[in-house]
């Protein structure tokens, strides 16, 4: 069950109310008897961490010529240009 705090309650007490959320309580926030916000803790550092953030994308094969950014340049410059559609 969500813990009820009125707009004026929340403004006189955030560091409380932040540190509730924080402990995993959520809060609705309600103003003129009508509930119009709910706090509630997210994943945070305890969730799935960012697929990426550690991949290692390694060196660059030695047997490559040309840069893959520079195609893809390339073949942006040539859409714009509008001879990709031209027979």
């Amino acid at each position: 069950m969500s813990k009820q705090v009125t707009v004026e309650e929340l403004r006189e007490k955030l560091d409380e109310v932040l540190a509730e959320v924080e402990a995993g309580q959520s809060v609705t926030i309600v103003k003129d008897g009508q509930a119009v916000a709910q706090f509630a803790r997210t994943g945070g550092t305890s969730g799935v961490e960012y697929p990426f953030r550690n991949f290692d994308f390694g060196s660059r094969p030695k047997n490559l010529k040309t840069d893959g950014a520079e195609i893809i340049i390339a073949e942006r410059e040539r859409e714009r240009s509008g001879l990709k559609y031209k027979l």
